[in-house]
């Protein structure tokens, strides 16, 4: 059980402004606490505990307590930096099994004069969901092998709304005689988010939202020019690399595959006969650069084949995700594995225009923390690259009020909550 002894925020203002972010990541679990002003995050606790490498497995959990237990300390850490205990939090999801996908469907109106009402958009929304969860069990059940997958609804969004082609943010009272509705939709098998949680429920956490965490990177860095443009957002983790799709002005998709910083630092600990510690370390330091001339060429040649195979998973992703329309030209890295300067090399060496619908070269760039919009750290502790996830998480959680208010928000709570029975 949690042995944390601040007093939860008892009062409605308190309690609806703060938030935890909690990233389990396959090396290290993140928890930030998060206060919203206004229309920004800031974080005022952060906590940080490395897991055993029997912890996690490519993204998922593979031993409940030993993981209730290294997130217990994370959070112990955060909130003796704030001394309050948020009673709200939000969990990133990874692992090759998530799914996230845009579904759409175009609904043509008997009555084309008359207004659309909230009824009619309801039972399209029912539609988007039903053939969304279809294409999740399928996609599952062909992967794993079996003949059915228990699948469930971890988040969704609405991406893109249009009356008769026109692009808007609240269909109700609009006349035409078609209405479009593109939703992203994030999946899991039911062992994985069960997990979750159990973890949340151990802690005594109100966990409002389970969140993709390639889709909360991309969200939180996404600009106005990468939503004009398109974006290609890349998070390398421990165990599994993440890849977000945003395009036509919205997150379009998410993939995920089972290579990240383990496999570098298994390669170090084989070619330069370390401990996995001891290669842990050194793969640390060479992404901070602070190794010596020698000891670098050793990283670089060592780390140089897996960074060139995490790049070619990359661009088999993208070629699943693309379906033959136009890539965006520029791809943004993340996680502890962008630090490793062969990482973004080997992606810069690819080339992308000869097998994927690229227009031209993509432009690489490493992410820092700056890049989350509206989440600004107190406490000076998220420096690196490493901190981008669970920044977005809490960007997420800052933005939970704001999408309860959007027009749509009630009818996509009641949808989510029917699918998630």
């Amino acid at each position: 059980m949690s042995k944390r002894k601040f007093s939860l925020l008892r009062r409605r203002e308190e309690f609806h402004s703060h938030y935890t972010a909690i990233d389990i990541g396959t090396e290290v679990v993140k928890a930030l606490v998060v206060k919203r002003e206004e229309d920004r995050g800031i974080v005022i606790g952060v906590g940080k505990v490395r897991q055993s490498l029997t912890d996690m497995q490519a993204g998922a959990v593979s031993d409940i307590q030993a993981v209730i237990d290294n997130v217990d300390r994370a959070l112990t850490e955060a909130e003796d930096m704030c001394q309050l205990v948020p009673g709200q939090a939000v969990i990133g999801i990874a692992g090759e099994q998530i799914k996230g996908f845009s579904t759409s469907v175009s609904v043509p109106r008997a009555q084309s004069q008359t207004r659309i009402t909230q009824a009619e958009v309801a039972q399209s929304l029912q539609m988007v969901q039903r053939r969304a969860l279809r294409e999740a069990v399928r996609q599952m059940s062909q992967e794993m092998g079996v003949p059915e997958v228990n699948v469930k609804l971890v988040h969704s969004a609405i991406t893109g709304i249009r009356v008769d082609g026109y692009p808007v943010s609240n269909p109700l009272n609009f006349q035409g005689r078609s209405l479009d509705l593109t939703i992203f939709n994030t999946f899991a098998p039911l062992t994985h988010i069960g997990a979750l949680q159990t973890i949340a429920q151990e802690l005594d956490l109100e966990l409002v939202a389970t969140v993709a965490e390639p889709y909360a990177m991309a969200r939180g860095c996404a600009n106005d020019e990468v939503y004009e443009l398109g974006g290609i957002f890349v998070d390398i983790g421990g165990g599994t690399t993440d890849v977000a799709l945003v395009r036509n002005g919205g997150i379009e998709g998410t993939r995920m595959f089972a290579l990240g910083g383990r496999a570098f630092t298994r390669r170090l600990a084989g070619e330069l006969g370390m401990s996995l510690e001891q290669a842990e370390q050194f793969k640390l330091a060479h992404g901070a650069g602070t190794l010596t001339a020698d000891q670098r060429k050793l990283a670089h040649d060592a780390v140089d084949p897996s960074s060139e195979v995490l790049a070619q998973g990359v661009a088999l992703a993208l070629e699943d995700m693309a379906r033959g329309e136009a890539l965006p030209p520029a791809i943004y890295i993340a996680g502890g594995g962008a630090a490793l300067p062969e990482v973004a090399d080997q992606l810069r060496a690819l080339n992308w225009t000869e097998h994927l619908p690229f227009p031209k070269t993509p432009t690489i760039e490493v992410l820092r923390p700056e890049a989350v919009s509206g989440v600004y750290d107190s406490t000076g502790l998220l420096t690196g690259t490493q901190d981008i996830t669970p920044m977005g998480l809490a960007y997420h959680a800052i933005q939970l009020d704001d999408e309860e208010d959007q027009p749509l928000g009630g009818v996509m709570r009641r949808i989510m909550r029917a699918m998630k029975v």
